[in-house]
């Protein structure tokens, strides 16, 4: 995969994500924070860690995949993107990716706590809402802190 490839996956993700989360949501205004690409089988995922790793460096090491700073900002249609996530081949997951948006968190999991198509989770450094539809290849989350403060 080249760079070029790369980027294309990476707006296409966000680009749906971006749907998704108007379809559910009122957050027109929601900046992009993080993508995350998820690798369909090892020989894509050590395709995307080659190409990631020219764009970018890895910041965040993580048992499902690594996140990367990009040295310069993708253009998206939700603003620049710093982070890249490339995830681990995972059988369970049949998506393309998901993109997190950073908003008024705490009005959104307010307003969508007991929405079946929100789930809230809570892990070790953060929690987010992840939005789902099966009608769509990604998820969309949000999340409590922007990841740029976890990392």
């Amino acid at each position: 995969m080249d760079e070029d490839e790369l980027k294309k996956l990476v707006l296409d993700i966000v680009n749906e994500s971006i749907l998704l989360k108007d379809t559910y949501t009122n957050t027109p205004s929601a900046i992009i924070e993080f993508c995350d690409i998820f690798s369909s089988d090892s020989n894509e995922y050590n395709a995307l860690i080659k190409t990631i790793e020219r764009l970018g460096k890895a910041v965040f090491p993580g048992p499902t995949g690594d996140i990367y700073l990009l040295k310069e900002p993708l253009n998206t249609a939700a603003g620049n993107l710093y982070y890249i996530k490339i995830r681990k081949p995972d059988d369970k997951l049949r998506l393309r990716g998901d993109a997190d948006f950073n908003t008024d968190y705490r009005k959104l999991l307010s307003k969508h706590k007991d929405d079946p198509w929100f789930e809230h989770i809570i892990r070790d450094k953060f929690e987010m809402l992840r939005l789902s539809d099966p009608k769509f290849n990604v998820m969309t989350c949000f999340s409590n802190i922007p990841v740029r403060e976890w990392i």
